[in-house]
């Protein structure tokens, strides 16, 4: 039995009670992204993509299947909030409009000294594009700055 003494105080903390960031997932995913590129192709970088998207927002696309827009633009305006990073979302009944001014993720990846992956737009296109099939949406992704990652990406209904 451990008694505290006055001068010493105990505090307890979960890591629920932290702000979720995930701002090291950025840089091991393109740590992962570069080594697929760089010893298989981007052909199977894509591929890994899709499968990473199948597997990691298979319950989203379950709903987007059913026609509903809210929950994708749920899911974006949260994983945005999460990041703590500024971007304008406009959603309407049957499109989302994204505008960035630079991405969250080539920002961590250049702030930590690395380059990000060749053909890191990928992230966006498969990622999204995947997400996307056999529902009713598409997506399109109208500008993409290479250095910085600003772009405008859309979400709409066939």
């Amino acid at each position: 039995m451990s008694q505290e003494s006055p001068s010493r105080k105990m505090m307890t903390r979960k890591a629920s009670d932290n702000k979720y960031l995930h701002k090291d997932f950025h840089l091991s995913m393109n740590i992962l992204l570069k080594y697929i590129y760089e010893n298989y192709g981007t052909d199977q970088m894509i591929r890994y993509l899709k499968q990473y998207t199948e597997a990691y927002l298979g319950s989203l696309n379950k709903k987007m299947k059913t026609g509903d827009i809210n929950s994708l633009a749920e899911y974006l305006t949260d994983i945005y909030q999460k990041e703590d990073w500024p971007v304008d979302i406009h959603v309407t009944g049957e499109k989302i409009i994204i505008e960035q001014k630079t991405c969250p993720g080539i920002s961590q990846i250049k702030a930590k000294g690395e380059t990000p992956c060749p053909h890191y737009i990928e992230t966006y296109n498969t990622v999204y594009n995947t997400l996307c099939q056999n529902t009713p949406f598409v997506y399109k992704i109208e500008f993409f700055d290479e250095e910085t990652g600003a772009c405008k990406q859309i979400f709409e209904r066939k």
